[in-house]
């Protein structure tokens, strides 16, 4: 009796030191690792309007192109890793979801479902306040490099569909098939990740400033200059040929501007 009373203590302080290892195993591993995020997620502004959001998870992308293939103030091509996921909006922001919050609409292109286009970096902000305001969570701009890493959807070559703008059409809006002008969100085909209208439509507002060159060598979760003149927008327009509607093209223009081909999609951070 007393040997099975210890084979009996001994198995049970076994069992308690592997439950104690397995669960600081799964605390260290909740500490490190991104568990049980839903891959989408819909936000609630009132009135029965909801903003859609994707999960991006973490990785890696080379950033940017070679002088051969993209503009000057696209190189040099350099290794960026992003090290935290975070939801990004599956459409831009449309009108409705603007109106909702700032009630008003500056678009010159009318229509709920149409992106919010004629929208400052100014305005953006104020925009990402009310959003916060009445959601509770944290909302922002993409950086610019986020902004690339989620074009790209895992690709490495100048549209995310591949090389050939031929099938450009398929996936945006832009000068050839536009018709001078938005279209409603979400009509073309999305990227490999689930978002749709990344090139086209409307220009994207980025949280960063301009710099006309990127930094040489790899870099880690990159916010772009501390100042600048400018700041930058991704993405291509309704009214921009093939060349400006790609995963590295760039633009930039002052916080105040407000055109028919800017517009706006947002970041809800992860706590």
């Amino acid at each position: 009796m007393k040997m099975k009373s210890s084979l009996l203590t001994f198995l049970v302080v076994l069992g308690i030191a592997g439950a104690s290892l397995i669960y600081y195993s799964n605390q260290k591993s909740e500490q490190t690792v991104p568990v049980h995020l839903p891959k989408t997620i819909s936000v609630d502004i009132g009135h029965g309007r909801n903003m859609e959001l994707v999960l991006i998870n973490p990785g890696s992308f080379t950033m940017g192109s070679s002088l051969t293939t993209g503009e000057e103030d696209e190189a040099p091509e350099h290794k960026v890793t992003i090290t935290r996921p975070f939801y990004l909006g599956k459409y831009e922001v449309t009108q409705e979801q603007w109106e909702e919050l700032m009630e008003t609409n500056p678009s010159k292109f009318k229509g709920d479902k149409r992106p919010v286009d004629s929208v400052s970096w100014d305005d953006s902000q104020l925009f990402l306040n009310k959003l916060q305001e009445k959601t509770g969570r944290k909302f922002t701009l993409p950086t610019e490099a986020r902004w690339e890493f989620a074009a790209r959807a895992g690709t490495s070559t100048p549209w995310h569909f591949g090389n050939n703008e031929s099938s450009l059409g398929d996936y945006a809006w832009f000068q050839e098939n536009s018709n001078n002008g938005t279209h409603p969100a979400g009509q073309k085909k999305p990227n490999a990740w689930g978002l749709y209208d990344m090139y086209g439509n409307v220009q994207e507002w980025c949280n960063d400033w301009y710099a006309a060159a990127y930094p040489q060598g790899d870099v880690v979760d990159p916010q772009g200059p501390l100042s600048g003149e400018s700041r930058v927008m991704r993405g291509g327009a309704w009214g921009d040929d093939h060349t400006m509607v790609r995963s590295a093209y760039r633009n930039a223009s002052g916080t105040d501007a407000k055109t028919p081909g800017i517009g706006v999609r947002v970041v809800m951070e992860i706590d």
